[in-house]
């Protein structure tokens, strides 16, 4: 078997046929399997996958999260190599033909990564995610300076490599939003060489924002419950445990990307807090910025809106027009923030 590809899912009904559509029709003369860990899906995600029947491998488990869940994928992968999809990413049929040759004629490359398409709900191209500077092969080093853009979906990696490192951390758990995969990547480098396919062979679901976090926040009131807002602020202890991770494996050398991880954590923060004020939920604003703070306590913007947080609405809409549109926005929301994946 030349490659395995290995597809996490969870609560993905609406995307997941396509996905797995897309890696059942790669133009590839080698053999491939397609495994998708269906990980303690909720909605119709299962019934969807039941209809591939024996075209896939299925694995069905209880919740553990994507790193538990690509593991499980990985640990009973044939393939040589094992190319990573998400359950709501799509491939170009033209995926693995020009990405798994690299691997095969370069001993010294364990992994190679390709562009990235993000698309709107339209189908509308939305960003390239790989920008020019980013289009190479990158050292050890490079990546220590920065995140590198290597989404999971455009990823292959040598299945032995993947096995040396022990997988995806599983300290990453199922309420986290990302880190997991940018510890991978830094594991992998340190294996050998990632060569950077420069073609956009994979397609990205991008959401929007504003409705994303809209959605989590509508109808929610944290003021009376510390605990419960705990439960939602640690959906950003991927990023904490991305830092811990990185400081202990690489030590000053991980100092930069602890830095850049500890930064997101607080400017996400921060962004959930303008859109709480933009739906009027004060209280729950102010424990965004209060825990934005935790992370970043020298950041002076942030005591700003916290200030403007814990105003009476009626003197802040009294207050408001005084001020310049743009810093009128800075303080009640929505954020302007253009989404990448992490």
């Amino acid at each position: 078997m030349k490659v395995s590809v290995v597809i996490p899912t969870y609560n993905d009904e609406g995307t997941i046929a396509a996905t797995v559509e897309s890696a059942l029709a790669q133009r590839f003369e080698g053999e491939f399997e397609v495994i998708v860990v269906n990980d303690g899906s909720t909605d119709g995600t299962r019934a969807e996958l039941a209809k591939f029947g024996d075209r896939i491998r299925l694995l069905n488990q209880e919740n553990g999260g994507v790193s538990v869940a690509r593991n499980a994928g990985i640990r009973v992968a044939a393939g040589e190599y094992i190319a990573l999809l998400d359950g709501d990413d799509i491939w170009m049929e033209d995926k693995l033909k020009k990405t798994v040759p690299v691997l095969d004629n370069n001993p010294a490359c364990v992994a190679v990564f390709t562009n990235v398409i993000g698309v709107d709900g339209a189908g509308r191209e939305v960003w390239r995610y790989v920008s020019p500077e980013f289009q190479h092969s990158p050292t050890l080093d490079e990546m220590l300076e920065w995140p590198w853009p290597i989404l999971p979906s455009a990823f292959v990696i040598r299945r032995d490599t993947l096995q040396a490192i022990g997988g995806f951390s599983e300290e990453f758990k199922p309420q986290h939003w990302g880190g997991e995969d940018n510890f991978l990547t830094l594991l992998v480098r340190e294996r050998g060489e990632i060569a950077y396919v420069p073609e956009t062979l994979v397609q990205y679901r991008c959401r929007d924002f504003h409705a994303h976090f809209a959605n989590r926040l509508r109808g929610r009131r944290f003021e009376d419950s510390a605990e419960a807002f705990r439960e939602f602020e640690r959906r950003f202890d991927g990023r904490t445990i991305l830092a811990r991770l990185t400081l202990e494996h690489f030590g000053t050398r991980g100092r930069k990307i602890a830095t850049w991880a500890i930064d997101t954590v607080a400017r996400d923060l921060i962004g959930v807090g303008l859109m709480a004020m933009h739906q009027h939920d004060r209280a729950f604003a102010r424990r965004c910025y209060l825990a934005s703070i935790r992370h970043r306590p020298l950041t002076l913007k942030t005591w700003f809106r916290l200030g403007w947080a814990m105003l009476p609405a009626t003197a802040a809409r009294t207050l408001s027009p005084m001020f310049p549109p743009g810093l009128r926005r800075s303080l009640s929301g929505p954020p302007v923030l253009e989404e990448r994946p992490q």
